[in-house]
């Protein structure tokens, strides 16, 4: 037969317990709030590449973006209505997914997704050619993609958007020692810039 110092006892136990797992949970969160919020700082953003001003609505809210420029929007993950009238866009779905950074394209300009690499190798003989916009481009991997979606993802926690310049230096991973890379997205225009000077 139990005692009432034996229920105190478990009682105590597992109050215990409950509270180390809730000052854990406490102590994740405010390390995410803290730290990895701080170096996941991506942006959303409703770009214009063309030479006209434009009015955008997404879920009520108006926008105007000047030309070639863009604006940083705060929006949620999923679905959402955008309306750009000068570009045949009225009450179109939105789907921001599968990250909340990136690009909001409602110019339905072309975007290019490309793979940079960080080395200090000599990977010349890895890189494959593919045809982007009539041009031979060579990468690593992955084919670069081109795009002319309403959102096109930045898929680096946050340093591969337009806003974003490329680093000239990468840290190398620490799985493969050969080479890092970073997903970058570009405007088609910036991206031949991009390749054309540093790719000598």
């Amino acid at each position: 037969m139990n005692t009432p110092t034996d229920n105190s006892k478990k009682f105590t136990k597992k109050h215990l317990l409950f509270f180390v797992v809730l000052i854990a949970v406490l102590s994740a969160y405010g390390y995410y709030e803290l730290v990895l919020k701080a170096k996941i700082n991506g942006s959303t953003l409703i770009d214009n590449p063309t030479a006209q001003a434009i009015d955008v609505t997404i879920d009520g809210t108006n926008y105007n973006i000047p030309a070639n420029t863009f604006i940083k929007v705060n929006l949620e993950l999923g679905q959402h209505k955008i309306t750009c009238e000068a570009h045949n866009i009225v009450d179109e779905d939105l789907n921001i997914d599968p990250v909340i950074y990136g690009v909001i394209n409602p110019t339905k300009s072309k975007y290019v997704t490309y793979m940079i690499i960080y080395t200090e190798k000599d990977l010349r003989d890895k890189f494959k050619p593919y045809e982007i916009e009539g041009r031979e481009i060579y990468s690593f991997l992955d084919p670069p993609k081109v795009s002319t979606a309403l959102f096109i993802p930045d898929l680096t926690n946050g340093k591969g958007n337009i806003d974003d310049k490329e680093p000239s230096t990468e840290s190398y991973s620490r799985i493969n020692q050969d080479y890092s890379f970073l997903y970058k997205v570009f405007r088609l225009k910036d991206f031949f810039e991009f390749y054309d000077k540093n790719n000598k």
